[in-house]
């Protein structure tokens, strides 16, 4: 076989994932020239096994073969992130220097990719590309992008996306995607309705790729109505799509969530039942939760540890603590998450000891504990009166993990100090803190005051939340309260005079019970019936009429109805 035979042969051996076979091509031909290299590092590199590119290309100079710019940008194909090996970008770049053709477009694009892949590099890209000057390439603009975007500095590439568009660059969908989702990780909406009004003009709006960008922006930014409307509006969808949409769903529109399930017409993966349990927890829709189980059972993504993670969540966001910690202990492997969730469901069902023991398992395995694994431990200690178990997981917190607290953990111990009538060390805790105190920190000591009729720190700690927030409504009522409590009936009246001076009022706390398989809401002394709130029944229990909806999509699976489902739960 020829020379060019064989590399073709490589080629499209390469093309179709064959690299065993390329391998051995490669191997048996007696002569190679750059190009059969380049082909076969090239092979390599697409295809992901970065090492083995990287191995080709050191053969290739111990060869004595001289590499072109082609085989240059292809080796640094495999430099590119945490696969590469440290320090082999840079040593590409010297050769580069040292045969001349650095400077080239294949490899100047190249080079950068391969530094903004890496979090420490980045400084080694922007020079590059601040040297490029007027001989910038749509590529070149896109990788400086998402090296920002990826390491955490969203609004420098945002800056210099807008930098893009101000010198009429080709806007590819790509690009466009990659500043959609910095403004989805920041949060920042403004900017997002601005690509997105970038992406009509460039007649780049019904691209899928943008389009599914879009939808994860508007959802991220809690305009799910916008999301819906580009869904709505898409004229071909994949299961990116459903995914991106039901996902965004169940964070801010639960319900809709299971509707679009119901209407989705592509067969759901993994990720789309994860979607659907996080909706399922956020009503406390238990009986949808199991049908859903029962789909991922059916579908053998029951060792997934996504799905599995979110099923504890959800069993335990909806009381049933025993079918959490037998998905909990089915699981094959865990993660911190699992760990923490399983710890929070203890902890919000007042199982305050059996989340502690398994905080001592956590640490057992080897597994590091986090701010939200003590967030769940302490505010369980703190609904369980166990304040000295709480205490002392707060130090151990400090001193032990090393963990500074943030404004939530504070929040918490001050919570499980004030409620336990120890309010002179909470607010001895808050004046010492290294943080501001925020709203949610001197409210646990105003709570805690109306509770012990503390009138002197409840007034100081109301004061400091009125300075925060001078239209807290509840912040005046509490304080009223507790003056009342205190027959302090001047300084009530003066209370209740400024509340009504803010113009705000209290929200009524709702809360609602499943009786029967229908929904009933009621709020504190309501004197009405369940039998009477059938307005309210017929807004809340909408779900429950999703899951009937949902039967016939998870009992179309025969073993749904029998022994297996009762066996399981």
């Amino acid at each position: 076989m020829s020379l060019k035979h064989a590399t073709t042969l490589i080629k499209s051996l390469c093309a179709r994932g064959a690299l065993r076979h390329a391998r051995a091509v490669f191997d048996e031909m007696p002569d190679r020239d750059v190009v059969a290299w380049t082909a076969m590092l090239s092979g390599y590199a697409s295809s992901g096994c970065h090492r083995e590119a990287l191995d080709v290309f050191r053969r290739m100079l111990t060869a004595g073969v001289v590499p072109n710019e082609f085989t240059l940008s292809s080796v640094l194909t495999a430099c590119r992130g945490g696969d590469a090996v440290a320090g082999s970008a840079a040593s590409i770049h010297a050769v580069a220097v040292r045969l001349g053709v650095d400077h080239m477009p294949y490899v100047v694009n190249a080079l950068i990719d391969a530094y903004a892949s890496r979090g420490d590099c980045l400084g080694d890209a922007r020079r590059l590309f601040d040297a490029l000057g007027a001989g910038r390439t749509a590529a070149s603009w896109t990788s400086m992008i998402a090296g920002y975007a990826r390491w955490g500095l969203e609004n420098t590439g945002l800056q210099l996306f807008q930098k893009m568009i101000q010198d009429d660059v080709e806007l590819s969908p790509f690009t466009c995607s990659i500043a959609i989702h910095a403004c989805a990780s920041l949060g920042n909406l403004y900017f997002g309705q601005q690509i997105h009004a970038v992406s009509i003009r460039k007649a780049l709006g019904a691209n899928l790729v943008v389009a599914n960008s879009l939808i994860d922006m508007y959802c991220a930014c809690e305009r799910v109505v916008d999301a819906r409307r580009i869904f709505d509006e898409m004229p071909e969808r994949n299961l990116v799509t459903w995914n991106t949409i039901i996902a965004g769903s169940s964070r801010n529109d639960p319900q809709m969530a299971m509707q679009l399930l119901v209407d989705m017409d592509l067969e759901p993966n993994c990720l789309t039942l994860t979607s659907i349990i996080s909706a399922c927890a956020g009503l406390a829709a238990l009986r949808c939760g199991r049908q859903v189980h029962g789909a991922v059972l059916r579908r053998n993504y029951g060792d997934d540890l996504k799905v599995s993670n979110a099923l504890v969540g959800m069993y335990s966001k909806c009381g049933s603590i025993f079918n959490a910690k037998k998905v909990f202990n089915m699981m094959t492997c865990k993660d911190i998450l699992s760990w923490t969730s399983m710890i929070g469901g203890y902890g919000m069902n007042g199982y305050a000891n059996e989340a502690i023991g398994l905080f001592d398992s956590m640490v057992h395995a080897g597994v590091h504990p986090d701010h939200v694994v003590f967030m769940g431990l302490i505010s369980a200690c703190s609904h369980a009166g166990l304040v000295d178990e709480g205490w002392n997981l707060f130090k151990s917190m400090l001193f032990d993990y090393n963990i500074q607290p943030n404004m939530e953990i504070y929040g918490c111990v001050t919570n499980l100090l004030a409620r336990a009538g120890r309010l002179r060390e909470a607010f001895n805790l808050i004046d010492t803190m290294p943080l501001t105190p925020d709203e949610s920190v001197w409210g646990a000591l105003l709570g805690a005051c109306k509770m012990h009729r503390n009138v002197e720190l409840g007034r100081l700690a109301a004061r400091k939340i009125i300075e925060i927030n001078p239209d807290a409504a509840k912040t005046y009522i509490l304080l009223a309260n507790i003056y009342a409590s205190d027959s302090k009936w001047g300084d009530y009246a003066v209370t209740r005079r400024l509340l009504r001076g803010t113009g705000s009022s209290k929200e009524v706390g709702m809360s609602w019970i499943e009786v029967t398989d229908k929904m009933y809401s009621f709020s504190t002394a309501d004197s009405n019936s369940l039998q009477v709130n059938l307005a309210d029944e017929i807004c809340i229990t909408g779900h429950l009429a999703l899951t009937t909806a949902l039967e016939p999509f998870f009992l179309k699976e025969p073993w749904l109805t029998g022994s297996v489902q009762k066996s399981y739960y």
